[in-house]
C-alpha cells in the first residue's frame, strides 16, 4: 500500500478510439473501464462513440474532432447527458467517487494502517448531474471568453490571467467546443491535504508559552484560510454556530468574549464536490494559537481562477496572514502558474503566505524522457515509446500491481514545456499520452487529450475484480519534440508499483511560489511536547518532498538557469483535536475529539504562530517573519517510512539542516516569537506631487517608549529590489515626514523600518503611483543585456484591467517582434519579455510600442551585449 494522496475533485483524461484499426491499442467496451478519472464502464456505447467521433474527428485517431477542444472526457459526459439524461451523468458520477470520500468517524487504534491526512475523492459534476467545474483557457482576452461561456449559462464565472472558472451546464459543452475565444478546456480538479477541543499543537509548538510569558495573542491580525467550505456539511458533528458556543470559533456567543465573527467572504454553496467544512476546521486551529486574532475565509473550490481571485480577494478584505490547503491538478510542475502569481502578488503587499505542503511523500516517477525509435507504440503505433529502464534492456512499460478493490491514480502528469494557462505564455509544443495496458495490450484507463493548452495527463483505475490485477503503465509520444524530462505524483489504495519507482519530489504548483512558506507535517506525539522521542520531531510519511525547479518564466521562455526553491520551508505538526474535521485516534490522545492530520493541520498553525510574530512586531514583512519561523526552528533529522503498507519502526535519516522533507526543522513559537518591543509605526502616508520633479513626501509617527537608534527608508519600484534612501536618528522626535525626488512615473513602494543595534523593532510599508497626464510607458534596465520590463502606467486610476499588446521596432522602424499579444494590465504594472525575446535582438536601439484599441504609447531602449 502506498500513501494516499488527498483529493477533492478527480476527473480527467481521455477516450481511446472504440473500433481501432490495426494502429491503435484495443479499448473496446469489454476492457475499457476509465477515462482519464472518469469511469466509464456504465457508459452509453453510443455516447462513448460520438465522443470518440467528436474528439478524435474524421480518421478516427486524430486529435482535430470539432470538440477537441474540451477533451474526451467533457465530451463523454455531453454525449451521456444527451443520450440517458441528468441520471446517467449521475450514474457516471457515482461510479467515479472513490470508496475513501467518506471515511468513518471512529477511533483509530494503534499499529492500524494508515491513510496520511485522511484520504476523499470528489467529482466535479455536480450531484445533479446536471453542471461540471471547469477550467477554460482563452485564445486572447479572459473577459471575453467569460462573457460568452455566461451566456451559455455558466455561473460563478472567475479569471485569472488566460484562465476562465466556473460551473458550466453539461447540455453547453458542445457550444463552448465552437466558441472561437476558446483555447481548450477541462475538467476542474482540486484537493485538500487533509488528513471544547483544545489543540495539541498549542503545546507542541510552545505557542501556549508565548501566550502566557510575553502576552500575545495575535490581535490587530486578521488571519484568513481558503479550503473547500466553512459553513456547508450537513453530515458534521457541529455547526459554526455550535462552535462559537463552545468557544472554538469567535462570534456572538463565544463565552469568553471572543465576538468578532469570522467574515466569510464566500463559502462554497455547491455539491460537486460535496462540502465537508475543512476551512472551518483550519479556523479552529488558528483561534486556538492566535486567540486574539480576528479570522476570514474563502473557497478555494469553484476553478482554478476562483481559487486565485480568492487569494486576492482575502487581501483586499484586509487579512494579514493567510493559509491555504488546496492543490490543482493543472497548475505546472515547472512554472509560476495563476494561483503562484496570486500568492506572490499578495506577499508584495506585505502579508506573509503559508500553504500545505502536500500528503504524497515521495510519490513520484521521474524520469528523461527516453524515446525508443523504431518500435511502435500500444495507444497509436505511430507514436514514440518511453523506455522507463535508464540502462541494459529495453523497456517501455511500468508493471503495477492492485489489489482487488484497490485503486491506483495518477493526479498529474506532466513534462518539460511551459503551461498557456499562465497569460502571456506559448504553451506546449509536444504531445505525451498514457495508458494503463493488461498482458493483451488492451487498454484499460488512458489520458490521450490534445495537450496544446496544458502539458497535463491524468488516470485512474479502480481494481473491481475478486484477483489481483497487474497492469502496465506506457507512456508515449504522440507529437513533438522529446522534453527533458517526464514526471507523474500518484496516489490510491491497495496497489504497488513494482519498478521503476524513482521516487521524486511531490511539491508543485503555487506551494512552489516564491513568496509563499510550504509546510510539512510532523504528528503531535512524535514532537519533544509528547517526552517520547528526543529530537525536535519526527516527520510524517506522507509529507511531501520537495525538490523540483522552475524552468520556464511567465512568457514560457527556459530559463537559462534552473531556479531552485528551497521547498518545503519548515514543519508544522498535525493529528490536531478538533470539533468535528477527521477520525479520533488512539495515540496519547485519551480524549474522543476527531483528529485534524496532514499537512492541512500543519499549515494554519505555523500561520497562527505568524500571527504572533507580527503582534509582538507590529508591521514585519512577511520576509522578515519567513526569516524569524526559519532561523529559530529545530532541525528535524528523520521521517516515518512505510514498510509493507504499515508504519515502520526503523525511520528513514532526513540528514542534518535544511532538507528536502522538513525544510529548516520544526517551528517553535517560543524561539520565533520575539519579545514585544513597545515600538510600531503608526499613521504612515505618501503624497506625492505631480509637477517639476514629481517627489512624494513619506509621513509616519513613532509609537511607544522604546529607544529607536534609527530608522531606515528604502524604496522599490515595481517589483524590482528594495534601494536604501536615507538613514537617520530620530533625535527625540516622533513624528517624520522624508522626501524622495525624481521619481519616476509607475509604482513605488516605501518601506519604514525602526532599527536598534541592527536589529527590526518594527517595519512597515507604504505605496503610491506616480502618474503623468497621458499613458506612460517606459523600458527597465535601459540599457539592457539579457531581460528587459517596461513599466506601464495609466493617467488615472482604475478599479478593472485593461487589455494591451506589445511590439518591438528596430531603428528603420520595422517590427521584429511581438512579444505579448493580448494581456490583461492594471493601472500600474510592469511587464517582462522574456530572454527569449531579447536574445532574438542584435545590438542598438529598438522602440517598444505598447497599445490597444483606445490608446498607444512607445518608449526606446538599447540592447548591449
Amino acid at each position: 500500500m502506498h500513501p494516499i494522496r488527498i483529493l477533492v475533485v478527480v476527473l480527467a483524461g481521455s477516450l481511446l478510439a472504440l473500433a481501432p484499426t490495426a494502429a491503435v491499442g484495443q479499448d473496446g467496451q469489454g476492457s475499457l473501464q476509465s477515462v482519464g478519472m472518469l469511469n466509464v464502464e456504465g457508459a452509453s456505447p453510443s455516447a462513448l462513440m460520438a465522443a470518440r467521433s467528436a474528439v478524435a474527428g474524421p480518421d478516427g485517431t486524430g486529435k482535430d474532432g470539432p470538440m477537441a477542444a474540451v477533451g474526451r472526457e467533457l465530451a463523454v459526459l455531453y454525449y451521456q447527458n444527451q443520450t440517458g439524461g441528468k441520471q446517467s451523468v449521475r450514474a457516471l458520477r457515482e461510479a467515479s467517487l472513490s470508496r475513501e470520500a467518506s471515511p468513518p468517524r471512529t477511533k483509530r487504534r494503534r499499529g492500524e494502517r494508515r491513510r496520511g491526512g485522511g484520504g476523499r475523492v470528489h467529482s466535479p459534476i455536480s450531484a445533479d448531474g446536471q453542471f461540471v467545474t471547469v477550467d477554460a483557457t482563452a485564445t486572447q482576452e479572459a473577459t471575453r471568453l467569460l462573457r460568452t461561456l455566461e451566456e451559455l449559462g455558466l455561473q460563478g464565472g472567475a479569471t485569472a490571467g488566460n484562465v476562465v472558472s466556473g460551473r458550466l451546464p453539461i447540455s453547453s459543452i458542445r457550444a463552448a467546443a465552437s466558441l472561437s475565444s476558446l483555447r481548450g478546456m477541462r475538467p476542474s480538479r482540486a484537493r485538500t491535504y487533509v488528513g471544547s477541543a483544545e489543540s495539541e499543537a498549542d503545546s507542541a509548538h510552545r505557542a501556549d508559552e508565548v501566550r502566557e510569558n510575553l502576552g500575545l495573542n495575535g490581535e490587530g491580525q486578521k488571519v484568513c484560510a481558503l479550503s473547500d467550505s466553512y459553513n456547508q456539511d450537513n453530515s458534521a458533528l457541529t455547526t459554526a454556530s455550535d462552535d462559537i458556543q463552545s468557544g472554538d470559533l469567535p462570534g456572538a456567543g463565544n463565552p469568553i468574549g471572543r465576538t468578532a465573527p469570522v467574515d466569510v467572504l464566500e463559502d462554497y454553496n455547491g455539491s460537486d464536490p460535496e462540502p465537508t467544512d475543512e476551512g472551518r476546521a483550519m479556523l479552529q486551529l488558528i483561534h486556538d494559537i492566535a486567540p486574539g486574532a480576528t479570522l476570514g475565509f474563502h473557497t478555494a473550490f469553484g476553478g482554478l481562477a476562483g481559487f486565485a481571485q480568492g487569494i486576492r480577494d482575502l487581501a483586499n478584505a484586509g487579512c494579514t496572514v493567510i493559509v491555504d490547503d488546496v492543490g490543482y491538478s493543472v497548475e505546472p510542475f515547472y512554472q509560476d502558474g495563476p494561483v503562484a502569481n496570486a500568492v506572490d502578488d499578495v506577499v508584495a503587499r506585505g502579508i506573509p503566505y503559508f500553504s500545505s505542503a502536500g500528503n504524497d511523500g515521495k510519490n513520484s516517477y521521474e524520469a528523461p524522457f527516453r524515446g525508443v525509435s523504431g518500435r511502435s507504440g500500444i495507444i497509436d503505433d505511430t507514436y514514440v515509446p518511453h523506455d522507463f529502464n535508464s540502462g541494459g534492456a529495453t523497456d517501455t512499460r511500468q508493471e503495477i500491481t492492485i489489489r482487488p478493490e484497490g485503486t491506483f491514480r495518477i493526479f498529474s502528469f506532466q513534462w518539460t514545456d511551459p503551461s498557456a494557462l499562465v497569460q502571456g505564455s506559448s504553451g506546449p509544443d509536444t504531445d505525451i499520452d498514457i495508458a494503463l495496458v493488461d498482458g493483451s495490450d488492451n487498454v484499460i484507463s488512458s489520458s490521450t487529450r490534445g495537450n496544446g493548452v496544458v502539458p497535463v495527463e491524468s488516470l485512474e483505475y479502480t481494481n473491481n475484480q475478486s484477483t489481483t490485477a497487474t497492469l502496465d503503465l506506457v507512456v508515449e509520444k504522440a507529437s513533438g519534440p522529446a522534453p527533458d524530462e517526464i514526471k507523474y505524483v500518484y496516489s490510491g489504495s491497495g496497489f504497488s508499483i513494482e519498478e521503476y519507482d524513482t521516487g521524486g519530489a511531490t511539491i508543485y504548483g503555487h506551494q512552489m511560489a516564491e513568496g509563499a512558506m510550504a509546510v510539512a507535517a510532523a504528528p503531535f506525539f512524535n514532537t519533544s511536547y509528547s517526552g517520547q522521542i528526543d529530537s525536535s520531531a519526527i516527520l510524517n510519511f506522507f509529507s511531501s518532498k520537495g525538490g523540483l525547479q522552475i524552468r520556464f518564466d511567465q512568457n514560457g521562455d527556459r530559463l537559462s538557469t534552473p531556479e531552485s526553491r528551497e521547498k518545503p520551508d519548515v514543519t508544522g505538526t498535525d493529528f490536531i483535536d478538533n470539533t468535528f474535521f477527521g477520525t479520533d485516534i488512539d495515540i496519547q490522545d485519551p480524549d474522543s475529539f476527531p483528529n485534524f492530520s496532514g499537512t492541512s493541520a500543519a499549515a494554519p498553525n505555523v500561520a497562527a504562530i505568524a500571527a504572533l510574530i507580527r503582534h509582538a512586531r507590529q508591521g514585519l514583512g512577511p520576509e522578515s517573519v519567513y526569516d524569524r519561523l526559519e532561523s529559530t526552528a529545530v532541525d528535524i533529522r528523520a521521517r516515518q517510512q512505510l514498510e509493507n503498507g504499515a508504519i515502520s519502526e526503523e525511520l528513514d535519516p532526513t540528514g542534518a539542516g535544511v532538507d528536502p522533507w522538513s525544510g529548516h526543522g520544526f517551528v517553535r513559537a517560543d524561539r520565533a516569537v520575539p519579545t514585544p518591543t513597545g515600538v510600531q509605526i503608526a499613521d504612515t502616508g505618501v503624497e506625492v506631487s505631480s509637477s517639476g520633479s514629481r517627489g512624494a513626501e513619506v509621513a509616519w509617527q513613532k509609537a511607544g517608549d522604546e529607544r529607536v537608534d534609527e530608522f531606515l527608508l528604502e524604496k522599490q519600484y515595481f517589483e524590482g529590489a528594495f534601494v536604501e534612501q536615507e538613514r537617520f536618528s530620530p533625535d527625540g522626535n516622533t513624528e517624520f515626514v522624508r522626501t524622495v525626488e525624481n521619481l519616476p512615473v509607475g509604482e513605488h513602494t516605501f518601506r519604514i523600518s525602526a532599527l536598534r543595534n541592527d536589529s527590526t523593532l518594527a517595519r512597515t510599508r507604504v505605496g503610491t503611483v506616480v502618474r503623468a497626464e497621458e499613458i506612460s510607458v517606459s523600458a527597465y534596465p535601459n540599457p539592457f543585456r539579457e531581460n528587459v520590463n517596461l513599466s506601464v502606467t495609466l493617467p488615472e486610476r482604475r478599479s478593472d484591467g485593461v487589455t494591451v499588446r506589445v511590439n518591438i521596432y528596430d531603428i528603420l522602424g520595422r517590427r521584429v517582434a511581438t512579444p505579448i499579444s493580448s494581456r490583461e494590465i492594471g493601472d500600474s504594472q510592469s511587464l517582462s519579455l522574456g530572454s527569449s525575446v531579447t536574445q532574438s535582438l542584435g545590438s542598438g536601439v529598438y522602440f517598444f510600442r505598447v497599445w490597444n484599441e483606445d490608446f498607444a504609447a512607445t518608449t526606446k531602449a538599447v540592447r548591449v551585449r
